[in-house]
């Protein structure tokens, strides 16, 4: 006899899990927009995040997103339905052959993301070895406040016989974008020269932009995995509403253009033993070939990587975000070495050298241009609760400039580095208390200039009551401009991110609280003043 449909109740909503984040978030030093009341909304920004989830087999997602300077209002010839951004997915897993089922947004992720990489891609950092060698996920749920690289309808992945499984998925949505008014009236929609990913909708003419791209885009891959080999193809067809017309300057000439645009690629990893091997290369729409080939090894006691890309310049992948120097798999190559070393059991060691060249022209940079990149981290853990780092940075490029000859001005290219050497400390006095401490010191050089900058921080993290932790921080900074600017991350609000970027001189302060008086709720505020009306913040929530 089966059982029931309705069984008891207790036993079918016990795993059931229901997490409702509220975020409100503004600068209390507010810019001109404000003063100047350009923008059409009030200055804070806004942020609701529902999420339900029962054990793996059932999630659904809402987040509702207001920019600052955006208004809450119902217009939806703006497409504006209260807050201007809005997402949200439902997700179905393990349903016999059916793995994953997304209805709403959703990204796709495939092998080393030449072809198809919608989401977020970590580049170069501390650790030389994760960011070059990428593992996709297929299809998965998106519920960020970011307004960019995310589908729009439905896909799923059925698991079929042979260790196959076949994924497919359809999406229409619409992008902010400028359209080209200056082109001479035809029959069709009016081209458009730039899609924007910025999101910002806080005066008429960033309204004007919203949404005047559509994009329907058909896609899937077929994927095969057993325990030492994944193999898979993948692969999209786009049509877009408008034709993509990006201009007649030299450095858009092989972007995509026209009506639309597609991708076919091929993925592959070989695992043996304490080795892995992998790929991925594509063809695009003019017949070009990119790619990128990879080895890499995980022992006990050192871990290496190597990979090799070629992105030619007429390489033109829309949705792709594979490793690289630049923001997409296009106009570059290159070979990145990573390598990472235990030398005691107190001492550790991680390095990398990336060298490329892009054979094509590039914003700001008006020649086939080279450059590379090296980093060293030496880690130093003498007690358990006592750990420190020293880390030092070299990027060496061209970039463009201008020499006058002759009273006349031509382009060309100069060689800049920048240094940056960076000791980080941090120490636990007990389990209620942590103090860090940082200075970053660093210089850029052109033929003609030089610039130094300093950064100096003091932070701490105290938890005097298991409910209640404080993690508070005082910055100082002296740079002699820009170029010579410094980063660095800070604690944010759960779900956000916040790397500051810190130039000219000043000094910088916050405090983030979080109050936990039940399992089920949690309190967060963070409140940080800036000293100087020139330091620029970076947040991506």
């Amino acid at each position: 006899m089966s059982e029931p449909v309705f069984g008891n109740p207790p036993n079918r909503f016990s795993n059931l899990r229901v997490r409702l984040t509220q975020r409100y978030t503004r600068r209390l030093d507010l810019g001109r927009g404000f003063r100047e009341d350009r923008f059409l909304g009030p200055p804070g920004r806004l942020t609701t995040r529902l999420q339900l989830a029962h054990e793996r087999r059932l999630q659904l997602a809402l987040t509702l997103d207001k920019d600052p300077g955006e208004p809450l209002r119902w217009s939806p010839q703006t497409q504006t339905y209260g807050f201007d951004h809005i997402t949200g997915s439902l997700a179905l897993r393990d349903l016999g052959r059916l793995e994953t089922l997304v209805l709403g947004d959703f990204t796709a992720q495939f092998g080393q993301g030449v072809a198809l990489w919608q989401g977020l891609r970590f580049g170069k950092g501390r650790d030389p070895i994760a960011p070059a060698h990428k593992r996709g996920r297929g299809v998965r749920p998106y519920h960020s406040a970011s307004e960019t690289s995310f589908f729009r309808g439905a896909a799923a992945t059925i698991g079929l016989p042979g260790e196959l499984s076949l994924t497919a998925f359809a999406s229409r949505r619409r992008r902010d974008a400028s359209v080209d008014s200056s082109s001479a009236a035809g029959t069709g929609p009016l081209p458009v020269r730039t899609v924007s990913g910025g999101g910002q909708h806080r005066t008429p003419s960033e309204l004007a932009r919203k949404g005047t791209f559509g994009e329907t885009t058909l896609g899937g891959a077929l994927a095969y995995r057993r325990a030492g080999l994944h193999l898979g193809v993948t692969g999209y067809r786009a049509r877009f509403s408008r034709p993509l017309r990006p201009g007649d300057r030299p450095y858009r000439r092989f972007r995509v253009t026209g009506d639309g645009t597609s991708m076919l690629g091929g993925y592959g990893t070989v695992f043996l033993g304490d080795y892995t091997v992998f790929g991925d290369v594509a063809r695009s729409p003019r017949g070009s070939f990119g790619g990128l080939l990879g080895a890499a090894l995980d022992g006990d006691y050192a871990e290496a990587v190597v990979v090799g890309r070629r992105y030619p310049p007429d390489f033109a992948s829309f949705y792709g975000n594979a490793f690289g120097d630049g923001s997409r798999p296009q106009n570059e190559m290159g070979v990145y070495t990573g390598l990472q070393l235990q030398l005691a059991p107190k001492w550790s060691v991680g390095a990398y050298l990336d060298q490329y060249r892009a054979p094509w022209l590039q914003f700001n940079v008006p020649r086939p241009s080279t450059g590379w990149e090296a980093r060293v981290v030496l880690d130093y853990a003498p007690r358990p609760r006592l750990s420190s780092y020293v880390q030092v940075r070299v990027q060496d490029e061209d970039e463009g400039t201008e020499y006058r000859r002759a009273g006349r001005s031509l382009e060309g290219l100069q060689r800049k580095r920048r240094y940056s050497t960076r000791w980080h400390t941090e120490y636990l006095f007990s389990d209620a208390l942590t103090v860090r401490t940082r200075l970053e010191l660093s210089l850029h050089t052109t033929p003609d200039a030089r610039s130094n900058g300093f950064f100096l921080s003091q932070g701490l993290r105290w938890s005097p009551h298991p409910t209640l932790t404080a993690d508070v921080r005082i910055a100082f900074f002296d740079t002699d401009g820009f170029p010579a600017r410094i980063y660095a991350y800070e604690h944010d609000l759960r779900y956000s991110f916040s790397a500051p970027v810190f130039f000219d001189r000043g000094r910088r302060a916050y405090a983030l609280v979080r109050y936990e008086p039940f399992s089920s709720l949690a309190l967060e505020a963070k409140y940080g003043v800036p000293a100087t009306t020139i330091e620029r913040r970076l947040a991506l929530a």
